[in-house]
């Protein structure tokens, strides 16, 4: 650990972007975590909304947030990581997406499991889906492995890690070859201790950024075995070909319910809930019509 790091502290790192309507839910998740040892460190990718005030009023009342930002300054994806992983003096970093959620004990069975678990670099949670669109939720956990859900990642902060420029499924080519070295060394708890909020209408899918090129299947094959790299090839074609015609004919939810099949036929552990389910999970009772 380096010298500059303090030996316990949790650095949150999380980017908002125009989202005035979810971030008052999701720092309150934050701030109410049962582990109190935490920086929370958010930059401000040029929101045009009402974020940045929100954002300040959350500063005047907990002073364990800090705020960045630059006006007409837009970072490139997972830019803004890398800024605030060299300003966090954490021991462990927490990933955070400005419209999710966290169970108030999530930080502090991370905390306990990696104080008590050298071997690993990070771990995970199992995360809730929870698709706006039509109100239903998947509980999703990966196994032992080299990745987890991103917003549910925590992993030990030697200082030096930082996100690779411009590849394609970032989060998971950063977990297996930055974090890892192609090694097995993270875990998930099996515990569904994020939520993870699915935008209605594609909003929040990268299928529009993702492009068949040489780079990306070079990735695509170091992430996955054959068989799952045909599986996401032909899930992309799918996208390509006919979400810009279902957008064009309103039918959102059509998209959603496609969003979902991965999850559902190629995914590890997935349990699926419906709204009176939710109900009683504690963080979405407490979180999910938190008011400022």
């Amino acid at each position: 650990m380096h010298v500059w790091m303090k030996k316990g502290l949790v650095s949150c790192l999380v980017c908002t972007y125009n989202a005035e309507a979810f971030i008052d839910a999701t720092l309150f998740s934050m701030v109410n975590q049962t582990y109190g040892f935490l920086e929370i460190l958010v930059w401000d990718d040029g929101s045009t909304d009402g974020t940045l005030q929100k954002l300040q009023q959350w500063k005047e009342k907990d002073k364990r947030i800090q705020i960045f930002f630059e006006p007409g300054v837009k970072r490139w994806s997972y830019g803004w990581l890398n800024f605030l992983l060299e300003k966090a003096e954490g021991e462990f970093v927490a990933i955070q997406d400005h419209d999710d959620l966290w169970q108030r004990e999530k930080i502090a069975r991370q905390v306990e499991f990696l104080g008590t678990h050298a071997e690993f670099v990070g771990c995970g949670t199992a995360t809730l889906m929870w698709y706006e669109g039509d109100q239903k939720g998947f509980v999703y956990c990966l196994k032992e492995g080299n990745r987890t859900l991103h917003p549910s990642l925590m992993f030990r902060n030697d200082g030096r890690a930082r996100y690779p420029h411009q590849v394609y499924m970032n989060d998971a080519y950063f977990q297996k070859k930055v974090l890892c070295k192609g090694k097995k060394l993270i875990a998930n708890l099996g515990e569904a201790l994020t939520f993870h909020r699915v935008r209605s209408w594609s909003q929040n899918y990268s299928y529009r950024w993702f492009r068949f090129t040489k780079k990306n299947l070079q990735v695509l094959f170091y992430l996955h075995p054959v068989w799952y790299v045909c599986c996401v090839l032909g899930f992309e074609c799918l996208r390509k070909m006919l979400y810009p015609l279902l957008m064009k004919m309103k039918r959102w939810g059509r998209i959603d319910r496609i969003e979902r099949l991965p999850f559902v036929l190629l995914g590890e552990r997935v349990e699926r809930y419906g709204s009176e389910r939710l109900e009683k999970m504690g963080f979405f009772d407490l979180f999910i019509n938190y008011s400022f």
